[in-house]
């Protein structure tokens, strides 16, 4: 086979694996957790989470919050990349990755969804 077909197909295969795996990122949904179901065998996992925004800390790299739900509380930490506002008071839809800090479990943001003020 010529190198230039050996190409061609080359270029044809990388494009289409690469349209699978953009598929399949958005295809996939992470499904809601209650916080008091979160445990040390999350770590490293992505988790989703609905929940009241109780305390918002404002660093000047991050944004460190306090979310409940009807089960418990998790500190979730948001990397400041854009400018977002957070209050005590809101609703947030939060996916990310567990995470070990000071013995503590936390959630790294990944992105947040604002549903509503209480």
């Amino acid at each position: 086979m010529k190198e230039e077909n050996l190409l061609k197909i080359s270029l044809i295969c990388s494009l289409i694996g690469i349209l699978i795996i953009l598929y399949i990122t958005e295809n996939t949904n992470i499904p809601n957790s209650n916080i008091s179901n979160i445990t040390n065998k999350d770590i490293e996992t992505k988790v989703a989470i609905i929940g009241l925004v109780t305390s918002v800390k404002e660093t000047p790299g991050l944004i460190i919050l306090n979310v409940e739900d009807k089960t418990g509380n998790i500190t979730v930490i948001v990397f400041k990349e854009e400018n977002i506002t957070l209050e005590p008071g809101r609703i947030i839809e939060v996916e990310g990755k567990v995470v070990e800090y000071n013995k503590q479990l936390e959630i790294q943001a990944d992105s947040i969804i604002i549903k509503k003020l209480i």
